[in-house]
């Protein structure tokens, strides 16, 4: 069963605020086309773990006088609703497949960051036929492949250590206590300022099974098969990101067909901490593309 359903202003020039019913869920975006996109793919924006399709504010503004943007909150996060079935990254690669089946999309570019990329992973490696190419940022291909992480996801696992927090603390304090943890680990800039607040509003309105069910996502993630992966590939690192998520990105920009990897003075979201420089790359890389 699918339906759309408009939740926002009329008037505007293009569709905003929308909700469509696929499977399990009700699925909020945005469709975005300023201007004549002609015959290009529309590209779908992948936000990461505890965000919203908020992030992508910037890119919205530099990339949709030239293209259709489809910008999805993911399962249990923003106006999504979490549904009955298992969050996993698997799961949110069919979600969206889902709503590009309601908006009669066969091909699509995606431009994921963090576990959005992650997402972008999974739907490329699915269905390749269906992808016309990749724009990923501060993506890990796996936890489970970070040996001294996955000693301690292990041991302090998050799935129950969350709700002990969230009952003492609460959600936006134990989001402060977690991002400084990171930045004492990580680094200061791990997280920039506008990140950061991100972050904190997604633990404020995101219910405590949707951020646990989120984590658990993450951590039991396996990494794709990049020889299913044919199509062009963006890869865009902060230099201030996690040391193992670095290191993933450059590995697998070495193991796709077709991928470059490119570097920007950004933490763990990119799109959010350099958006001019970020929207650079993007734009000319999927110009190239004829997207």
């Amino acid at each position: 069963m699918l339906r759309s359903e408009r939740t926002g202003q009329e008037g505007r020039p293009s569709p905003t605020g929308l909700s469509k019913v696929a499977g399990d869920v009700v699925v909020a975006f945005d469709d975005v086309s300023v201007g004549a996109f002609g015959d290009g793919c529309p590209l779908l924006l992948l936000h990461g773990a505890v965000q919203t399709r908020a992030v992508w504010e910037a890119q919205v503004g530099a990339l949709a006088p030239r293209r259709r943007l489809i910008v999805p909150d993911l399962r249990g996060h923003g106006d999504t609703s979490l549904g009955h079935c298992p969050l996993t990254v698997e799961r949110l690669a069919c979600d969206a497949f889902r709503l590009l089946d309601a908006l009669q999309i066969q091909r699509a570019a995606i431009c994921g960051v963090s576990l959005g990329g992650m997402v972008a992973l999974e739907m490329a490696a699915r269905s390749p036929d269906r992808v016309a190419c990749l724009v990923l940022s501060n993506t890990p291909t796996s936890l489970t492949s970070i040996a001294w992480l996955r000693w301690l996801i292990d041991r302090l696992d998050p799935q129950e250590l969350l709700p002990i927090a969230f009952r003492f603390l609460g959600q936006a304090a134990t989001a402060r206590l977690g991002l400084g943890i990171a930045s004492r680990i990580v680094g200061p800039q791990w997280v920039g300022h506008v990140a950061r607040r991100h972050f904190i509003r997604g633990f404020q309105h995101m219910s405590p099974e949707a951020i646990v069910a989120t984590y658990g996502a993450i951590v039991s993630a396996l990494p794709v098969d990049p020889g299913r992966i044919r199509c062009p590939a963006l890869l865009i690192a902060g230099r201030r990101d996690a040391p193992s998520i670095v290191a993933q990105m450059t590995e697998l920009a070495g193991t796709l067909t077709d991928a470059h990897l490119e570097w920007v003075p950004a933490g763990h979201v990119a799109s959010l901490d350099d958006p001019d420089g970020f929207n650079r790359l993007a734009l000319r890389f999927l110009d190239r593309q004829g997207v």
